[in-house]
Formats: structure tokens, sequence, C-alpha cells
């Protein structure tokens, strides 16, 4: 993979930068409760229309010598934040994480940042805040600020992770595990600015299911979804408007009447008006629902849902503005532009986090063993890549 990017590429980022402004202009053209499954348009060959591009790479272009998974993307696109098991991307007996600057090519660690398998990652819009879990054994959370090199532990209980990040990378949402499965799962907003943490009550809530977890900021921290349970697992999905203490239920039944079926949190819009979510709910949006999971997108300034495909395909991320959705399916990721129906193939043989989409939906980051994605893939092993759509 070249070092540097070409100056076409340079120029596409100018233009990703100047899209990633969060809109509230997103209005869906599918109908409520209407799973729209358009043919899947496969970009890959028209020239100009897309491109795909290999990010676990060391600084110099050689690919990485162990697998590489759990990226993110700057709301931009420059920046990928990912963790990988390859010793020449600095790697031990614990994966090292990274951030790679698709301008420049160049790839920093993110000093002494080490886990066995992984954890979500979550990068600021800038590019400039890398939230994590880190630890020898336990994770705990953690901040890191790129431009001053200060590491900042959001949260000391072990189990603890950064799910999300505010755009300016002032407020970190950290869900607090527990080895002992009795025992619920806590949600918590840290300020790093003032240093003060504000914990989600699941009393707040009108099921009052004691597990609170996977917090989503919205792009000012002001608006947080997330996921409560039982001791395990996920039930409902609501969001708290942390300003005025109010607090709405996304997946909503139709009838009024909550069920047991499991419904799971994959993104939020960075104006917070924008939810998406799978659940295996039947009653959430009119008309027939076939059995099985479906994904789903909440509009909270209209009170609508729209069921985006058909049952099996899981929801993943959602751009910052609401408009594209990431979807997978069948071992495969699509980009579904909601407005027209239309969805892009992303990769084969893929897998992604909530975070990986840009914020106008131009590029998506996500992970996969396909061989056959970018000229000269000969590790055997998983990689991180970057498919831009523009």
């Amino acid at each position: 993979m070249r070092r540097l990017l070409r100056a076409g590429r340079t120029s596409r980022l100018t233009r990703v930068a100047a899209a990633a402004v969060v809109t509230s202009a997103c209005a869906a053209v599918l109908l409520p409760g209407a799973a729209q499954a358009r043919p899947v348009v496969d970009t890959a060959g028209a020239a100009g229309a897309a491109s795909t591009e290999r990010v676990s790479t060391t600084s110099d272009g050689a690919q990485a010598d162990g697998l590489s998974d759990g990226a993110s993307i700057s709301a931009d696109g420059r920046y990928v934040a990912f963790w990988s098991a390859a010793p020449n991307l600095g790697a031990d007996a614990y994966r090292a994480l990274l951030v790679k600057d698709l301008a420049s090519g160049q790839v920093t660690r993110v000093p002494g940042a080490r886990t066995y398998g992984g954890s979500y990652t979550a990068i600021s819009d800038d590019g400039r805040y890398v939230g994590y879990g880190s630890g020898s054994r336990y994770a705990s959370a953690y901040v890191y600020d790129r431009v001053t090199g200060r590491i900042t532990q959001a949260n000391g209980s072990e189990l603890s992770s950064v799910d999300s990040l505010s755009a300016d990378g002032r407020f970190a949402a950290v869900t607090v595990g527990s080895r002992n499965p009795s025992r619920p799962a806590r949600l918590f907003v840290r300020d790093l600015t003032n240093g003060t943490d504000e914990q989600i009550d699941p009393q707040q809530t009108p099921t009052g299911r004691p597990s609170v977890s996977t917090g989503l900021l919205s792009g000012d921290g002001r608006l947080l979804a997330f996921a409560t349970g039982p001791r395990s697992g996920a039930y409902d999905i609501f969001v708290k408007d942390r300003a005025d203490g109010t607090v709405r239920q996304v997946d909503v039944p139709l009838d009024g009447v909550q069920d047991d079926r499991r419904s799971r949190l994959a993104g939020m819009s960075r104006d917070g008006r924008y939810v998406l979510f799978d659940s295996a709910s039947g009653n959430l949006v009119p008309g027939t629902t076939e059995p099985g999971r479906h994904a789903y997108l909440r509009d909270l300034r209209t009170g609508t849902t729209v069921r985006l495909a058909p049952a099996g395909v899981s929801a993943v991320a959602v751009s910052g503005d609401g408009q594209k959705v990431l979807l997978s399916e069948e071992d495969r990721l699509t980009l579904l532009d909601v407005r027209t129906g239309v969805r892009t193939a992303v990769g084969p043989a893929a897998r992604a986090i909530p975070g990986s989409v840009t914020g106008g939906g131009e590029a998506v980051a996500f992970t996969s063993e396909a061989a056959d994605l970018v000229p000269g893939d000969t590790n055997a092993a998983a990689d991180v890549f970057v498919h831009r759509t523009d």
C-alpha cells in the first residue's frame, strides 16, 4: 500500500471534511414499516466511484504480520483507530492500539494501550481523542489525547471501556461490566474537562431493568442513547437528554405493551435525531413483521420508526448525519442510503463496529479476512480496510 495518498485522495479528504457537518435534513424515503431491500450496487469496478484501501499496514506500507480489527473512523474520514496483534505494528503478548493518518500514511501507537482480545475503539470527530479499554488482565477505560500525549483514565473499574466520545472529545460514555454474572452493568458519562461522572439510573426508564450499557453520545454530548436489560443482555433502548433529564424510549411498541424480545443499539446520528438498532420484537412498525431480527431506524423528531431490511440483516453503524446506515448481511457489509433505498457493497467476509462510518457516509472502516480487496494481500490474516463510496 502506498505510503502517501495521491493528490486526488487529499482533495477527496477535503470534501469529506466539508460533508461531515451534521445536519438534520435527512428525510427517509422509506415508509414506516416498509422493509426496502433494493439490489446491492457493486461499485468496485466503477472508475472514480469507489475505492478500498488497507489501513492495517506500517507507516512505510508493509503489511501487518498479524491480525487487526476493531476499527473506528473520524467524522472527516482522515483518521482510523484500530487494534492489532501484529508484532511489526507494536504488538507483543498483547494487542496494540494504533491510529493511522490516511492523508500521510503515518501510523502511531497509543502509549501503554494493551489488551488480549481487543475492545471497541472510539474516536473524536477530528481524530484528536481516542477512547478505549486497556489492561493486562481486565481492561479499564482510558482516553488518549494525540496532541498533548496525555492519557486520562475515564473509569478505574475493571471491565470498563469507552463506548463513544462527544465530537470534541470532552465527554466519554463508559460501560462498566462485572465478572459476577449476578451484577448488572453500569453506565457513566465522564466529563473529562471537569473530572466528574454522571451515572445513568435505570429507574429513570419505564421498564426499570437494572443493567445499563452501550452508551452512544450525540456530537454535543447532551443526548445519550443506551440499552437496558436484566443482569445480561439488552432488551430495550432509550435516549436521555442530559440537560433536562427526560428519557424517551426508542424501540417503542405500537400497542404500548412491552415484550421480552431483545433490542440491540447500533448507532445514533451526531445531532441525536436518528437512532439505529435491531430488534426481535414484532410490534414496532405497522403491518406484518416476519419472525426474526430486523434493523430499524428511529426518527426521534417525528416519532416514526422505519424497518430497513428483511429479517436476518443486522444494524451495524450509522453516519453522523443519519442518512447512511451500515448493515451486515450474510457475512458481508452493505451501506444503505435511507433516502433512496440504494444499497452499496462495502466488503465481503467483513465486520464492523459502531463508529465505523464517517459523518456523511462517504467512507466505512471495517475488518475482513478477504485477500482480494487490495493487491498484495498475502499475510493470511484479518486486516482493517477503509472503503470510500465517493
